[in-house]
């Protein structure tokens, strides 16, 4: 895992916030086969495809969620294509309540795109599942 492939996951998480409200996200950094496999997610747990897939995958957030921000804790590089993120996730609900959890992703990046990401409930989930990949 290069360096630039690091900062393009930590791009990518940081243009998820920019654009949580975009009508049109800037998919630039996200293969267009790329697949969001939010199945182990607690409250919505579909794999999303391509481009059209995250925005599928954006507008069912924006659904749920007033707003919501991705903060990456850490930037691991975990092999030879993937990064794991611990995220401090905080979503907004339309009640003004904010939730806060502390969860986890895996992206995979190619060719300077991100191809993979995948959501944990935790960090420790995340890590047994690069461990068992790798």
């Amino acid at each position: 895992m290069s360096p630039e492939d690091v900062e393009i996951v930590r791009e990518a998480l940081v243009r998820f916030n920019q654009d949580f409200d975009a009508d049109e996200p800037d998919l630039s950094l996200f293969s267009p086969d790329v697949v969001i496999d939010n199945s182990n997610a607690m409250f919505e747990g579909s794999v999303y495809h391509g481009h059209e897939g995250v925005r599928e995958w954006l507008s069912w957030t924006r659904g749920m969620w007033k707003r919501q921000e991705i903060q990456g804790r850490d930037f691991i590089p975990a092999g030879e294509d993937q990064v794991l993120v611990p995220v401090r996730l905080v979503s907004v609900g339309r009640d003004e309540v904010e939730v806060v959890a502390h969860v986890a992703v895996v992206m995979s990046v190619r060719d300077g795109k991100v191809t993979h990401l995948k959501t944990f409930q935790s960090r420790s989930d995340a890590v047994e599942a690069v461990r068992l990949r790798g």
